[in-house]
């Protein structure tokens, strides 16, 4: 299944690369870090680590020049919770394949771009070690294979023509397991169970 989407990766690679040369578009490449936590699990706090990768698109809504953008990515995500309370260690690993769609905003100087919008997601493989002992989750059964409706909000600065960082907040508003006995809920009572935080950090090298 990676090998699919690693694939898929290249694919649209090239595709935006193509488009990125028609002049309307750019291309860009994204590499960085998460933290992550999930809501519902009863482990507070960012403490598992993952990385994060993919490549982008952009292109303008109205004019060429204009500071309003829409973004087009697709990235390989890591997500999960880590807790460790002294007598019980649990990591949860979500690993996950998104296509990120969002309306960006960039400044009259074109250093600082703010952006908004979703990130569905496709999940790719589940993993949880409790005290040691790893066992790999079946994706149709503790754990969602989509998640719909998840959050993203960014700022990037470039610190160059082609060089930026970013940072990313991502919170999942549809719970992203099956279990709705327990845990918390988004909105209504009805949408209860666990719910991905993601705080990204990385570079961006724009190839236009």
């Amino acid at each position: 299944m990676m090998k699919r989407y690693g694939l898929l990766a290249v694919v649209l690679m090239a595709l935006t690369m193509g488009l990125a040369a028609q002049g309307r578009f750019d291309a860009a490449v994204m590499a960085g870090g998460t933290l992550n936590q999930i809501d519902g699990d009863n482990s507070g706090g960012y403490n598992l680590i993952g990385l994060r990768g993919g490549v982008g698109t952009s292109f303008p809504m109205g004019e060429a020049d204009g500071p309003w953008r829409w973004v087009v990515e697709t990235a390989f995500v890591q997500k999960g919770s880590h807790l460790d309370n002294g007598s019980f260690d649990r990591t949860i690993g979500l690993n996950y394949v998104e296509v990120v769609l969002m309306a960006s905003y960039t400044t009259a100087a074109g250093h600082l771009r703010l952006a908004a919008g979703l990130a569905p997601a496709v999940m790719v493989g589940a993993r949880v070690v409790d005290n040691g002992d790893t066992r790999v989750a079946a994706l149709e059964e503790q754990y969602r294979r989509f998640d719909w409706l998840p959050l993203t909000v960014g700022v990037r600065y470039m610190l160059g023509k082609h060089v930026g960082i970013e940072v990313r907040y991502q919170e999942s508003l549809l719970s992203v397991n099956t279990e709705t006995a327990s845990g918390v809920y988004r909105f209504v009572q009805e949408n209860k169970g666990a719910f991905n935080r993601c705080i990204g950090i990385g570079l961006t090298y724009k190839f236009y």
